[in-house]
């Protein structure tokens, strides 16, 4: 689609990694050096490399045509708990951002609604985008060795504290530090675990599916980090130590693949059982409870009718 660069408004998207570790198809520029002249129709984008230190930032520069419209998905998300009263009727009635999908093909940017619903979130009391922010620095840092290996992306993990704010609406599921890492975690663990991470606004779309990512050993590296998060958070000598005994048991794979078969484990109930498996689950509501001891005692019984 040829249109003039007045026409547009220009909207970013960065992705974080280390310096030197950059696909060298990526020059370093001076933002002032920017130009629209190089947005080549066949492309879409611009793509902008900017050093910050000991880190590299990189941009993928798109188009936006800002339109109201109305999307479905967004709409059916105004049913989901978990997110402020009134916040998605307000990013319903705001104009969408149209970013291109072809030559002369525009479509729905869900990233840009994806960033709203993180901003409504962190307008609610507890540590959900503290969770997210603790899970990106170990997957760069560990399960990424520093950034030089393949794994999951800062997209990835927004997708999984979104079903995760979802799966656990209480506030209390959000009001101490290490509990709430452990929402999304599990979360992240069962996906891994089923090979299935669905988008949160079109669930029939899966984000692990053709990434190229051996989840094989994806699994094992956050699993060890779910099992011992201390190896992974230590942070000074002083704090080494004679690890502590793992968090969780045997069977656990086994229980994180339940969903891949019977969809309708996809519910707090069954994701509070993880929890409980990983020591984590801290609610005293007795409807909760009792829901998730009712699922647990329904994987025991199937466990037993497998052996």
């Amino acid at each position: 689609m040829a249109t003039r660069s007045s026409a547009l408004d220009w909207k970013s998207r960065g992705r974080r990694s280390l310096a030197g570790h950059s696909p060298r198809s990526h020059k370093e520029s001076d933002a002032s050096s920017l130009s629209a002249d190089s947005l080549r129709e066949e492309q879409l984008g611009l793509s902008l490399r900017v050093s910050s230190g000991w880190r590299t930032l990189h941009f993928n520069m798109v188009p936006v045509v800002r339109k109201r419209l109305r999307v479905p998905a967004l709409e059916g998300a105004q049913l989901v708990p978990g997110f402020p009263e009134g916040a998605l009727r307000g990013i319903v009635r705001q104009e969408v951002a149209l970013v291109p999908a072809g030559a002369e093909l525009w479509r729905v940017s869900t990233d840009y609604l994806l960033t709203r619903l993180l901003g409504a979130l962190g307008c609610l009391r507890g540590h959900r985008l503290d969770s997210l922010s603790i899970l990106d620095g170990v997957n760069c840092e560990s399960w990424r060795d520093g950034g030089r290996s393949p794994g999951l992306t800062f997209g990835h993990l927004k997708m999984v504290l979104l079903w995760a704010a979802a799966l656990f609406p209480a506030p209390e599921d959000w009001a101490e530090l290490q509990g709430a890492v452990y929402r999304p975690l599990v979360v992240l663990l069962c996906c891994l675990a089923t090979r299935n991470l669905p988008h949160f606004l079109h669930p029939e779309r899966n984000l692990l599916q053709d990434t190229g990512l051996d989840l094989g050993a994806l699994y094992q590296r956050v699993e060890r980090f779910a099992s011992q998060p201390e190896a992974a958070l230590r942070i000074h000598a002083t704090h080494l130590g004679r690890s502590p005994p793992p968090r969780v048991g045997s069977g656990l794979r086994a229980l994180l693949q339940l969903p891949a078969g019977e969809p309708a484990y996809w519910a707090t109930a069954y994701f509070d059982v993880l929890l409980d498996k990983f020591q984590a689950f801290n609610i005293q509501d007795e409807q909760r409870v009792s829901a998730m001891q009712s699922v647990f005692l329904k994987t025991k019984t199937l466990g037993a009718e497998e052996r």
